[in-house]
């Protein structure tokens, strides 16, 4: 079930940065590798999960809390998700 929770919520955060052209160059392209690497490890092709990730995602959050709340709202849904998969 916590899959199915962090696929959904990876999906919608690269939704949200196809039809965001506020969110422009290395912004963009740092938060797609996120969720990039993220979908790697769902899937299992990652041979663990990658322990500073969930500091990165931290890291975003702020970043992106005023500019883009939506988001970053949609980060905090993956760290908590992670939070509750012990990661």
């Amino acid at each position: 079930m916590p899959k199915q929770t962090l696929k959904k919520s990876v999906s919608e955060l690269k939704a949200h940065l196809e039809d965001n052209s506020e969110v422009v160059g290395g912004d963009k392209e740092a938060l797609t590798d996120l969720a990039v690497r993220l979908e790697v490890m769902i899937n299992g092709t990652s041979e663990h999960w990658e322990e500073g990730l969930v500091d990165e995602l931290e890291k975003q959050v702020i970043q992106y809390e005023e500019a883009h709340p939506v988001i970053a709202r949609v980060i905090s849904q993956i760290i908590t998700t992670l939070n509750g998969m012990g990661l």
